[in-house]
């Protein structure tokens, strides 16, 4: 297993029909781990977004992608350990819920490469457990946005491709669609990439040990 994935990356990825991009950028080999409960949470909230094409096709998306990949749920020792997670960071008054928990605790206890997520909050409040438990030491730099993603799909070449994707489903996430100039008739590769290393950059000066480079 060369990632886990939380339901953000699930969501959006589905969306915009580029989970097999997504997965194809994220070095290593092997399946993508998704919490199994996601495979009830995502087609939820798929349901509510306000999606322009037919949620039926994303519906389909996302289960093919679950078909592909392989569902994890986590042990109890991953549930305990997830759980002082959480409790740690609501004394910090940090954003950390329990499925990003159980991800982190995932990739502690089973040493894997690396963690997907679009929770830009739970990255920093991972960043700011860091000191607090000893075992986070292993989760450095092995962080992947969502940006990230977007960032290394687009070094293959594909901008208008991506552009497309994202932009036919706007309102999705608010920022792409900002970064991608979608409420104009082009953005330059240029554009984007800068717009998408101001969105890492600003993260990375809240989580600089966990995040990817």
């Amino acid at each position: 297993m060369k990632a886990v994935a939380d339901n953000d990356i699930l969501l959006k990825g589905a969306c915009y029909g580029l989970l097999p991009e997504f997965v194809g950028v994220v070095p290593g080999t092997g399946h993508i781990g998704i919490l199994g409960a996601s495979i009830f949470v995502v087609p939820s909230k798929i349901k509510k977004q306000s999606l322009r094409g037919d949620p039926a096709v994303v519906q389909t998306r996302f289960a093919a992608f679950v078909a592909d990949n392989e569902l994890l749920e986590p042990s109890c020792d991953e549930q305990s350990m997830a759980a002082l997670f959480e409790a740690t960071a609501q004394k910090l008054a940090l954003n950390l819920d329990t499925g990003e928990s159980q991800l982190v605790a995932m990739l502690v206890s089973r040493s894997l490469p690396w963690l997907l997520t679009g929770d830009k909050r739970a990255i920093a409040a991972i960043e700011n457990l860091f000191d607090a438990d000893t075992r986070l030491a292993v989760v450095a730099g092995k962080i992947r946005s969502l940006e990230h993603l977007i960032r290394d799909v687009l070094a293959s070449g594909i901008v208008d491709q991506v552009r497309g994707a994202i932009c036919a489903e706007p309102a999705v996430d608010k920022a792409l669609s900002i970064c991608f100039s979608c409420s104009g008739s082009h953005a330059s590769s240029a554009t984007v990439l800068e717009g998408l290393s101001s969105y890492i950059a600003d993260l990375r000066s809240r989580a600089a040990r966990v995040l990817a480079t």
